[in-house]
């Protein structure tokens, strides 16, 4: 799929980079008008990743920092799914090809990886609970229900192995969606349209 947008994203990155104030009104009402374009279209990742790219410098400029944190979010789920195939779905309504541009690649080595870390402290933190619970339980179990020890032990070990395999299939992905739907108080109602377009739903 051809990159319908990317050029004139270019364009105003170009622009920018010979601004002193990098993002003029000028240009961020151009940006709002090629977002706009952009809703309810096909486009690619790496439509997206430059839009998103602008954004985040644009929100850097306004010193708006949850805004900053749903593009680097974004930005960087994508292109964990650009690396993963296999982790792609049809929820996520884009084209995705091999091809990175050259400065979005620059600009996402410099920051850290959000996306990664945001998934990772939701899934210890489901680990933390599942554990809790599966001592408690053990606990009811043995001095409550008077269940032996060890089948006490191994039915509430395979719970906790079930539990941990659907927070990690589910719960992750939810509260995932969670967190960007609260940041995503924070950014332009016309990239937040671009960004419902394609994630209709959290992979």
């Amino acid at each position: 799929m051809a990159d319908h947008f990317l050029g004139a994203l270019k364009e105003i990155e170009r622009r920018a980079q010979n601004n002193i104030l990098v993002f003029s009104d000028v240009l961020s009402e151009r940006l709002d008008i090629i977002a706009q374009s952009m809703i309810s279209k096909s486009i690619s990742d790496n439509d997206y990743l430059k839009l998103a790219e602008l954004y985040y410098k644009k929100f850097s400029k306004e010193e708006n920092k949850q805004g900053m944190l749903f593009c680097l979010l974004r930005m960087q789920q994508i292109l964990f799914l650009k690396e993963h195939t296999e982790a792609q779905t049809e929820d996520i309504k884009m084209e995705f090809s091999e091809g990175l541009d050259s400065i979005t690649k620059a600009f996402l080595s410099r920051k850290r990886n959000y996306y990664q870390n945001t998934l990772k402290n939701i899934f210890q933190r489901f680990i933390l609970l599942d554990t809790l619970a599966y001592v408690l339980l053990l606990i009811l179990f043995v001095l409550l229900f008077h269940i032996p020890f060890k089948v006490a032990f191994i039915l509430l070990l395979l719970v906790w192995i079930v539990a941990l395999v659907y927070a990690k299939q589910k719960g992750v992905p939810h509260f995932y969606d969670l967190r960007i739907q609260t940041l995503s108080q924070d950014i332009d109602s016309v990239f937040l349209q671009v960004d419902q377009g394609v994630f209709s739903k959290v992979e």
